[in-house]
């Protein structure tokens, strides 16, 4: 897989070239040696790495933390009653940095001078949508000094707000792009949407309504113009943005990898209590089969499959977050009801058990007869399950109402890997109960 995720910038890096005396140029070219590499096959390979990293540790610790899931054994019991140091993210944010961004912008210098424009509007969603995560866990990261190279080794850190307008301005020429003429070079190698850029235009405003909503408790505005980019996002889950692995050793999904050959993890009795108060069929998806940890049934997991989708952004969440911003600009029940439904009845759809939702929404706790923000966002923390948005819910509005495992405060941020302390002095100090700038709850 890491050989897989690093071939697109090992060729890249082959491009680079030095000066020589005209009489010895080309001596030492190998014709079998590309000196550069299309966007066509650099593009899978920034998608596969964001997939993976987002559906890695960004998913497993933040799951835990928000207790749908539960780490029993090794590190993994450690980041469940929060022991983590500072080494344990440089990975992280090594693969954010290099295999995701950094190629995607290579894709958009080589394509905006070769007029691929397609390419350029794909590259800059997916870029959009890493420093969003990346700044969602860290706050301030490097950016505008990032990318120098050896010409400058200490990158200052530029604020979360500066990096959430560098989002909002990266979705916005993303679609101009996108729905440009394709420059002469038709999207290929797109293994999200395979080429189609009306459904690429329609994940830049999800993305975008799923940036406005984290920055919600900054502004009442942004409610309203997260309403407005759902509305022009996903008319159904056959619009979601995610990734599909495959179902060979090296193909698989992350989670299927980690409960193959770790299974440190399993089902959170948090979650598990609430699922059996409420009779919920997902549970019997989600827990395992209700074994210690994963790795025991890790080949038959009905959710953590090998060939796992990994959602990035989702109508389900969508019709929650609609919900969320109809609440908090006085919306009309009615509408705020059907934006709630339509996100259940989505959840389980997608599960197959479209059979069992009116069953499920007949009872008193699912259907109140107002439907409140915590009601919102409890039935979104059972259908995201291990999502990485669920975290971002959480510390923005407090809900589910969770007990720490230990201590007296559950985790809001993750600490500024061992590299960076290291090497860059710009480097912030801070713990993991410092809340990210949109954290104004």
């Amino acid at each position: 897989m890491k050989n897989i995720l690093y071939k697109g910038l090992f060729l890249s890096l082959l491009g680079i070239t030095m000066s020589c005396d005209p009489f010895l140029e080309g001596t030492n070219e190998n014709p079998n040696d590309p000196t550069a590499v299309s966007s066509a096959a650099i593009l899978p390979t920034v998608q596969l790495a964001l997939a993976y990293n987002y559906n890695a540790n960004f998913s497993r610790v933040s799951s835990m933390w928000v207790q749908q899931v539960e780490g029993l054994d090794r590190q993994w019991a450690g980041y469940n009653s929060y022991t983590t140091v500072a080494s344990d993210r440089s990975t992280d944010w090594l693969n954010f940095y290099v295999d995701v961004i950094q190629n995607a912008n290579i894709i958009i210098e080589q394509s905006t001078e070769d007029g691929y424009n397609h390419y350029v509007g794909s590259a800059q969603v997916l870029k959009a949508f890493s420093l969003m995560v990346m700044t969602d866990y860290w706050n301030d990261i490097p950016y505008t000094d990032a990318f120098a190279g050896v010409e400058n080794l200490q990158p200052v850190y530029d604020s979360q707000a500066s990096i959430y307008a560098e989002v909002h301005s990266l979705l916005s020429i993303a679609r101009s792009n996108l729905a440009a003429s394709d420059g002469g070079l038709a999207l290929s190698g797109d293994l999200i949407y395979s080429g189609d850029t009306s459904l690429w235009i329609k994940a830049a405003h999800a993305i975008e309504a799923k940036a406005y909503l984290h920055e919600g408790l900054l502004s009442a505005t942004n409610y309203t113009a997260a309403l407005t980019s759902i509305e022009n996002a996903f008319d159904s889950s056959a619009d979601d943005f995610n990734f599909a692995f495959g179902t060979g050793a090296a193909t698989a999904s992350p989670w299927y990898q980690f409960n193959r050959d770790r299974g440190d993890i399993g089902f959170s009795p948090t979650m598990d209590a609430v699922m059996v108060d409420l009779n919920d069929p997902r549970k019997d998806i989600y827990d395992g089969d209700n074994e210690s940890t994963f790795l025991i049934e890790y080949d038959t997991h009905e959710f953590f499959t090998i060939d796992q989708a990994v959602d990035m952004a989702t109508y389900t969440e969508l019709m929650f977050a609609k919900a969320e911003c109809l609440i908090a600009t006085g919306g009309t029940q009615a509408d705020i009801s059907e934006a709630y439904f339509a996100g259940i009845e989505s959840s389980f759809s997608i599960l197959e058990l479209d059979t069992q939702y009116a069953t499920y929404i007949a009872q008193a706790e699912v259907s109140p007869a107002t439907i409140t923000l915590e009601n919102v966002i409890s039935q979104k923390w059972l259908a995201l399950y291990a999502n990485p948005e669920v975290y971002s819910d959480w510390r923005r509005t407090g809900l589910p109402n969770l007990t720490p495992v230990s201590g007296s405060a559950i985790p809001t941020r993750f600490l500024y890997p061992q590299t960076e302390l290291d090497l860059n002095t710009n480097t912030p100090t801070v713990t993991l109960f410092e809340k990210v700038d949109w954290d104004t709850n």
